[in-house]
């Protein structure tokens, strides 16, 4: 076990309380970063704002993103409108504790997960200027979590914690993959409203998927908004060798307990 890692969990497992501070929604959507989060979240405001006649969002990639679905801070009440909010969020211990929830009870949470290893070269790519090192170095991270936005160390943290509240409280942990919504986006939609109770209508759920085209999306960017949330496919030339995929797997072999699946050969 890397010390330093280990007391980076530890620290911040027993006092990042965000989400039982910011408890009062009916619930929240979770993405990992680099996990689709603008895209889901514009799909499912879109959706909800046709289902109940709100307005939707302005733009997708500034604050005017949070009319429908808010930041965990914000306060939206909107008269019979489930209120959900949206976080990068990784639950403390706490949240997977069953007397906590008893004194506190805790939302219902829809968590998007998505192969670690697109959301590594997604963010190199969007951060290399920035982090000025080479793939191979940024691969190995940083435990501290100090160096990079996000990194293997920050994801691993994300799909551990978020493992152990599922499989703690399954039924209001729904964990969904970001590769199921490029598959079927529809599918995963009708997923998310049913486990948090929001009432799509098929027409709902169309109006959403048909809102979160990139055509589409691309006509609601705000141009002062710092990046590109929707970007050109295969952008980069950041490539996973032999060497970058073995050191990758030597971490997660040792430190990486929930793989949803994936595949990362270890």
């Amino acid at each position: 076990m890397n010390t330093a890692f280990a007391l980076h969990c530890l620290n911040r497992d027993l006092t990042n309380l965000a989400l039982i501070k910011h408890r009062d929604w009916d619930g929240y959507l979770v993405t990992g970063q680099h996990s689709g989060t603008h895209w889901i979240k514009w799909m499912l405001s879109w959706a909800m704002a046709h289902r109940y006649g709100l307005e939707p969002p302005k733009f997708y990639n500034n604050n005017t993103s949070n009319a429908v679905i808010g930041h965990p801070k914000h306060k939206l009440a909107f008269q019979g409108v489930p209120r959900i909010a949206s976080s990068h969020s990784i639950p403390a211990y706490p949240v997977q504790w069953g007397w906590v929830r008893g004194l506190a009870p805790l939302p219902t949470y829809a968590v998007v997960m998505r192969d670690m290893r697109d959301v590594l070269i997604s963010n190199y790519e969007k951060w290399k200027t920035k982090y000025a090192v080479p793939f191979e170095v940024y691969v190995e991270g940083d435990p501290t979590s100090k160096t990079y936005v996000c990194d293997v160390w920050w994801y691993i943290r994300f799909m551990n914690r978020w493992g152990e509240v599922a499989q703690r409280f399954p039924a209001e942990t729904h964990i969904l993959k970001y590769e199921d919504f490029r598959r079927d986006p529809a599918a995963q939609l009708a997923v998310i409203a049913g486990h948090l109770g929001i009432d799509l209508r098929p027409e709902d759920i169309e109006a959403g998927v048909r809102a979160g085209t990139k055509e589409n999306m691309l006509a609601f960017d705000d141009p002062s908004a710092p990046g590109r949330a929707v970007r050109e496919d295969g952008r980069g030339d950041t490539r996973w060798t032999p060497e970058t995929t073995a050191r990758l797997q030597a971490i997660l072999k040792e430190h990486l307990k929930h793989d949803f699946g994936y595949d990362f050969g270890i």
